[in-house]
């Protein structure tokens, strides 16, 4: 991962992705001024980003090469856990900002993707942590976890190739691989010092219908190269 997972990818929003928010939401100059006093509350900010037009915008309008990765993931994923019951914005963001660090960018693109992680397996992770200190498990737990979510999530059809292939593991083994690295994260002790014991194990809690939601949005809406 280029950047351990931390909550509130808004933070990580750039001046064209408010002004995105702003000219979606924002009927005319006076709601413009009204919202840009509410993006300085960091407790409105979650409300703001629920709206679907944002959704409507980003993915069907085809504005999403504007936006950044945090914010485009944001978008993508909590729409998608919605559709399928998931509510809890905390399981939205981490995945969101998982998704962002990891997953498909106009820099990185699915062909680039496929080549780096088409000889992994969860067997080296295993193997790492068999061998790593107390202190390097947890972020190779987390590492684990968090590939295997990418990949999950918006590279399905990847392992079911993979799969088909080579005889290697399919989603639903991969799914698990999530849960369990997840899991063995938040029973670490940096996991509290961290502030993510709780968000690991909403993750972990919800990951499989998580993972068939983000399927059916990648299926329905975008275009990763699978």
């Amino acid at each position: 991962m280029t950047r351990f997972p931390r909550p509130g990818c808004w933070f990580r929003f750039t001046p064209t992705d408010w002004n995105f928010i702003c000219d979606t939401l924002a009927l005319n100059e006076r709601g413009k001024a009204g919202f840009k006093a509410m993006i300085d509350d960091p407790d409105a900010v979650p409300i703001i980003l629920d709206n679907d037009k944002l959704f409507e915008a980003a993915i069907i309008s085809r504005k999403a090469a504007l936006l950044s990765p945090e914010l485009f993931f944001f978008i993508v994923v909590r729409h998608s856990l919605k559709e399928f019951g998931i509510t809890e914005v905390a399981v939205a963001d981490y995945m969101a900002v998982v998704c962002a660090d990891f997953g498909c960018t106009p820099t990185k693109g699915p062909d680039e993707i496929n080549h780096s992680v088409d000889s992994l397996y969860s067997v080296d992770y295993l193997e790492a942590i068999e061998s790593a200190s107390r202190h390097q498990k947890f972020f190779l737990h987390v590492q684990c976890a968090n590939q295997f979510l990418v990949l999950t999530c918006l590279y399905p059809d990847f392992l079911h190739r993979r799969a088909e292939r080579r005889g290697a593991p399919d989603v639903d083994y991969y799914e698990q691989v999530v849960v369990s690295h997840l899991d063995a994260a938040r029973q670490h002790v940096l996991a509290d010092e961290f502030a993510l014991e709780e968000t690991f194990e909403k993750v972990a809690g919800c990951f499989p219908p998580a993972r068939r939601a983000m399927n059916h949005t990648v299926r329905e809406y975008l275009n990763l190269g699978q």
